[in-house]
């Protein structure tokens, strides 16, 4: 009994090892087969493809710039022009030319003409009150157009980035699908002449149809709108030093819409309706003549003075003068909480970058190691370098996406800190290091 079990095993594991031998006879491979990795797959390796770090120029088929883009430098450049105007509107002076004429039914008549100086009621100083009313609120309603120009212009350059991610990711995603074709092939014949898994092939098949996926959902991305001038700030985003933080508030302040208009509205206060808008002081000089005699020259005065006191128009104005500023503190807080937020965010951001830059100088310095074997083997290193350089090839691929992918993240918060700040030349914001 022993003996009729071992029989069935023995022939099995002679059969096994005829089957092996079979296997890796040069009789049983297919002519094309080619299971070893041409020494020409490590020189390309270290060509420009994976050992640039550089987003590629990135082709817009739009023609026309960015509308919000333009229409917030044309608002920027004509706010003193407009706010010139406004202020060198000059009030009513108050003077009037006066006169009248009458006819009695019995005959008797009357006609005056002279001039009349209004200095207060329905004269300069009410004029000027109205004047100062709608200077204010035109300053106030461009600040508004301004701040909201301002908001479109953001929303549309951080939708800019997000297309310049979507181009790029299609054409390394692509660059990816073709690394990944050769691999694949080598797989699977491996697969037939029994050197790998159906689980090696399938990794290799799932990596396939990512990129293949990938690569067409971001190049079917809406075109690049803005940005493609901005090909070499991209490429040296990891030199960004930004100007110390206390700079950028004093800019971001003294620019911001919000916080001027805070202060415009603290104004309006002097344009409520007061007491003294009753006191009437006008004076008059006429030539008057009635019929029956002869022609007279009049001079005089008129005084209308109110009786009461302003005390309570004076408390509400006091309070709003606070509450609007108390707004301008909390404005200028909200920017400065802003500004270091995305300052750490920023630097974040370039740490990322820069360990993922550290992380490739590993793998390629792995890259070299298994070309090196490929043509001078080492025994006492384990594994077969002809699958870790694929391996290598293939986290190179990812690993320059995700870098490049990660300057963009750079360039993103550093457009919502160029909003906040809204520098006039790059340098009030950053400085490049060498």
């Amino acid at each position: 009994m022993p003996l009729k079990k071992k029989r069935p095993l023995a022939r099995v594991l002679i059969h096994a090892a005829l089957a092996i031998a079979a296997a890796h006879a040069p009789s049983a491979l297919p002519q094309a087969v080619k299971l070893r990795l041409a020494s020409s797959l490590c020189t390309s390796m270290t060509g420009a493809v994976l050992t640039s770090q550089q987003v590629p120029p990135l082709k817009s088929s739009v023609a026309a710039g960015p509308p919000n883009d333009a229409l917030a430098a044309r608002l920027q450049r004509q706010r003193d022009d407009y706010f010139a105007q406004l202020d060198g509107l000059a009030p009513f002076s108050g003077l009037y030319a006066s006169g009248g004429a009458d006819q009695s039914a019995a005959g008797g008549g009357r006609y005056s003409f002279g001039l009349e100086w209004e200095l207060y009621n329905q004269g300069r100083d009410e004029s000027r009150k109205r004047l100062d009313r709608a200077r204010t609120e035109g300053k106030a309603q461009y600040l508004q157009l301004m701040r909201d120009t301002e908001q479109r212009q953001l929303q549309e350059s951080l939708l800019a980035v997000e297309q310049m991610r979507n181009r790029l990711l299609a054409l390394l995603y692509e660059r990816e699908a073709a690394a990944i074709k050769p691999v694949l092939e080598r797989r699977r014949q491996e697969l037939a002449a029994g050197r790998a898994t159906k689980a090696d092939v399938a990794e290799i098949e799932f990596k396939a149809e990512r990129a293949a996926l990938r690569r067409s959902h971001y190049a079917g991305a809406a075109d690049v709108l803005v940005y493609p001038q901005a090909q070499e700030l991209i490429n040296r985003i990891e030199s960004v030093v930004l100007r110390p933080g206390p700079e950028l508030l004093d800019l971001a302040v003294a620019r911001s819409p919000d916080y001027q208009l805070q202060g415009l509205l603290a104004q309006r206060g002097d344009t409520l309706p007061a007491l003294n808008d009753n006191l009437s002081v006008r004076l008059y000089v006429e030539r008057a003549k009635e019929l029956e005699r002869g022609p007279q020259n009049v001079a005089g005065v008129r005084v209308r003075i109110p009786i009461g006191q302003d005390k309570a128009r004076q408390d509400v104005e006091q309070a709003a003068r606070d509450a609007y500023a108390q707004q301008q503190e909390s404005v200028k807080a909200a920017l400065a909480q802003k500004i270091a937020l995305l300052t750490d965010r920023l630097r974040l951001r370039q740490n990322d970058m820069r360990l993922l830059q550290a992380e490739n100088r590993m793998l390629r310095t792995r890259a070299e190691l298994s070309c090196y074997r490929l043509d001078f083997p080492v025994s006492s290193i384990e594994g077969d370098p002809d699958r870790q350089v694929e391996e290598v090839t293939l986290l190179l691929h990812e690993k320059q996406r995700e870098i490049l992918a990660a300057r963009l993240d750079v360039l993103e918060v550093l457009t919502e800190l160029s909003a906040a700040v809204k520098p006039q030349r790059p340098e009030e914001l950053y400085s490049l290091a060498p």
